[in-house]
């Protein structure tokens, strides 16, 4: 008999990013399979490119939500928001070329009724509407793909995505005449507004999730804090390794930023605590090093794909940058000393800011399987392969989980394809925070 979720975490890959991606273009297929001559005309490519883009952003929308099955079937949240991401654009791209289609087909026939598809028509509520999404779609676009813009600026907007959104939806309701394709595209959509409205009204709020208690909150350095959470109720059951989504609420001491987060556990699993360490990177983890104990806070997860199943028993390297290490924290506690052959690279600017260095020599010091060692840029220059190999030793053969900046993650795994190290042997948390 399987386990647990046995089955999904075999599955290849790839297979969860099909399933979506086919789910989400059944309503254009089936169109196309049904339009029969019509479908090889710039109208029926018009008609194709519109429920694709309809499909492809509901589908989008609930790869928007938390969900601890989603994270096992993508191996990681990071790579469900990749594909939420991945599908948005596909589906925001197909949006743009298809009123161009449909004004081409027009233009073939008659010049003039080209020209009225191309302005915004009030009067005409197909016409209207289309525009209205599509403009919508355009301006959030743009404006929620900058980089520079804060992240509780950005979630906002993100938000209000669902204009556009509903703007399309708006759209299909005028254009449904009846047909099956038509009928999938607005289930599709209705899906994705219960997602929508979940996400928003049962996931986002800080109220949300298992109710925790903090009861210790140390320094670990300027802009560090550790904190140490108790269970008021139901107590989260984790893999070592994995992280959560966290919200401070409002306590007589402390006024929360209302906003959830994730964070790496630290801890063992069997410790009915939950022990997080939270750097100042933004508005709201600035505002968490002040917090107090007493404070409460809502748990949601737990998540994480760093450390898949298959890899367990085969030599490993654990490359951290930074507050990165703290996933490797937590799997060291468990990793028995008979086990693989395991070597944690930690990278930091100088040795003072190595903050957990002594906790996991501590940790691995009865564990002669695992090995410690160090990469300072201010002495040793940047964690580049070449430096990486000359401390573990030969990379081939062997799993390498990578944790910290995104830049230094991004680096690396470029620079380790370009080794020959095969991509599934690189793991990596990525995209977590969106």
């Amino acid at each position: 008999m399987l386990a647990k979720g046995e089955l999904v975490l075999k599955l290849p890959s790839c297979f969860p990013v099909l399933v979506a991606t086919t789910l989400a273009v059944t309503p254009a297929l089936t169109w196309a399979c049904s339009a029969g001559a019509d479908a090889l005309t710039w109208y029926g490519f018009a008609r194709f490119t519109g429920f694709a883009a309809a499909g492809l952003f509901a589908v989008s929308m609930l790869l928007m939500l938390r969900l601890t099955w989603l994270d096992r079937a993508f191996r990681g949240l990071g790579h469900v928001y990749q594909a939420h991401h991945a599908l948005g654009v596909a589906g925001f791209l197909l949006l743009l070329v298809h009123p161009l289609a449909l004004a081409l087909g027009a233009f073939l026939v008659e010049p003039a009724a080209a020209l009225r598809l191309l302005w915004p028509n009030p009067s005409s509520k197909v016409v209207f509407s289309g525009w209205l999404a599509l403009l919508l779609f355009l301006v959030f676009f743009v404006v929620t793909v900058a980089q520079r813009i804060p992240f509780h600026r950005w979630r906002r907007l993100h938000r209000a995505m669902g204009l556009a959104y509903g703007a399309m939806g708006w759209h299909l309701v005028a254009t449904y005449r009846g047909s099956v394709a038509g009928g999938l595209a607005l289930g599709l959509v209705a899906l994705g507004v219960l997602g929508f409205a979940h996400r928003l009204l049962a996931q986002d709020p800080p109220s949300r999730g298992l109710r925790y208690r903090i009861t210790s909150a140390r320094r670990r350095g300027p802009k560090v804090v550790d904190l140490v959470l108790e269970p008021l109720d139901k107590k989260l059951r984790f893999e070592a390794g994995q992280f959560v989504y966290l919200a401070m609420r409002d306590s007589p001491d402390y006024q929360a930023c209302a906003e959830s987060h994730p964070y790496t556990l630290t801890g063992h699993p069997d410790d009915p605590r939950l022990h997080v360490s939270v750097k100042a990177l933004g508005f709201c983890t600035r505002h968490i090093q002040e917090v107090t104990v007493g404070t409460e806070a809502a748990v949601q997860g737990p998540f994480g794909g760093l450390f898949p199943p298959r890899t367990m028993n085969r030599p490993q390297v654990w490359i951290g940058g930074g507050i990165g290490v703290t996933p490797f924290l937590g799997r060291a506690s468990i990793i028995a000393a008979d086990g693989p052959s395991i070597d944690i690279v930690y990278c930091a600017a100088k040795e003072g800011a190595a903050l957990y260095l002594e906790d996991l020599r501590t940790l691995t010091r009865d564990r002669p399987n695992i090995c410690v060692h160090t990469i300072y840029e201010d002495t040793d220059g940047l964690p580049t392969v070449p430096a990486i190999e000359s401390r573990v030793g030969s990379l081939e053969g062997k799993e390498l989980m990578l944790a910290g900046p995104p830049a230094m993650v991004d680096a690396l795994r470029r620079a380790l394809r370009a080794r020959g190290v095969p991509a599934a042997h690189i793991h990596a948390e990525e995209g977590m925070a969106r």
